[in-house]
């Protein structure tokens, strides 16, 4: 297979991939408007669990380590608190505005990056940084009047959607020191696994039994999750990261889309506004983060 044509491929499925999490997330969104947030995590973690666990089956990969189980659970924690958070602002808020604000976290991530693994500085990063955070501001002052279909947009849910993506970027901080622990399917199984077992005993004391038709969106909660990030995974391997991060930021555009068609929810100016300043700071983020080429007429040593 040509280069243009794996490329081609793969941004196929980069694509798919995260229109599929914005499907997730209108699934978030509508049962959280029926259903306790404590329960829809628990379906969406255990779901994807069970996916995983049959994928994992099927493909013959190995399995987590019990050794290891302390850090995943670390991982599990926040990826469980990011889920609360973000699901509560999703329900609460227009799903194109709690998706832009979500979209900070690459810059919460450098800014971990460097206070956590140590790395370094640079201008870009501190201009990321600034911009990222000029952006979220731009979005919440001008969406004080946002109305959500499935719920009200209280200073509650904004701050769950600020916080959100900063839990996010610190699970994946952790991630990222602990990367070179065990294979990716099996680290997001455990995580998914842990996570649905920490969620559970939330779930379990405000439990509302599903409808038949409800039932298929708690299933498809936990599936897109899981195949999503099949897709995804399956697409980084075979694109460069610089590139698969640009297709990231179509979710703004598939969430104003869902939001649009399935909540009559329309985005105000402010959003493509702030977004589009969330956006290029998470482009000179990831810019300045590459490694910069040696000068011309200096010699690396062998």
């Amino acid at each position: 297979m040509s280069e243009t044509r794996t490329a081609s491929k793969a941004l196929t499925l980069a694509i798919l991939g995260i229109a599929g999490l914005c499907l997730m997330d209108v699934l978030a969104k509508t049962l959280g408007a029926n259903f306790p947030i404590a329960q829809v995590v628990f379906f969406r973690f255990a779901g994807a669990a069970l996916w995983l666990a049959l994928f994992i089956a099927l493909t013959r990969r190995a399995w987590p380590q019990w050794r290891f189980l302390t850090r995943h659970g670390l991982r599990a924690v926040l990826g469980c608190l990011t889920a609360f958070l973000f699901f509560y602002a999703v329900t609460n808020l227009p799903l194109a505005i709690a998706t832009a604000l979500g979209m900070t976290a690459p810059v919460y991530m450098a800014l971990l990056g460097v206070l956590w693994l140590k790395e370094p500085w640079s201008r870009s990063l501190l201009m990321a940084i600034g911009m990222g955070l000029a952006g979220s501001l731009v979005i919440i002052v001008g969406g004080e009047d946002a109305v959500s279909a499935t719920g009200e947009a209280t200073p509650l849910a904004w701050i769950a959607a600020v916080l959100a993506p900063f839990t996010y970027a610190s699970a994946l901080v952790l991630l990222k020191r602990h990367a070179t622990d065990e294979g990716a399917v099996a680290t997001t199984f455990a995580q998914a696994m842990l996570s649905g077992l920490i969620a559970l005993p939330f779930a379990l004391p405000v439990f509302v039994m599903p409808g038949p038709d409800d039932w298929f969106a708690f299933v498809g909660i936990g599936a897109l999750g899981a195949i999503c990030y099949i897709l995804l995974l399956t697409a980084l391997r075979m694109i460069p990261a610089s590139l698969f991060s640009l297709v990231d930021y179509t979710g703004l555009l598939w969430a104003a889309f869902f939001g649009f068609v399935l909540f009559a929810e329309v985005p105000g100016a402010s959003l493509w506004l702030g977004g589009g300043l969330v956006i290029a700071a998470c482009a000179i983020g990831v810019n300045g983060a590459r490694p910069k080429p040696p000068r011309r007429g200096v010699k690396l040593k062998p």
